[in-house]
């Protein structure tokens, strides 16, 4: 997904902490879970999903939730 012109976040410091905000982090394993989640200039969130592993993650269908932003 190279050439994206808008900010993606990869939550690496402090270890999980939006990804606990999301409910998206288990303590136990200190792991995450795999998710997209879409949020909007006013800080609205407009689509989550969560994925069992990359494999299943469907380009189009989150470009298309991107463009009903525009």
């Amino acid at each position: 997904m190279g050439g994206i012109p808008y900010p993606i976040l990869s939550d690496y410091h402090p270890h999980g902490d939006v990804a606990k905000k999301y409910g998206l982090f288990d303590d136990s394993s200190g792991t995450f879970s795999r998710a997209i989640i879409i949020v909007d200039k006013q800080g609205v969130v407009r689509f989550a999903r969560t994925y069992a592993s990359a494999a299943d993650l469907q380009v189009p269908d989150i470009l298309a939730e991107v463009d009903k932003l525009a």
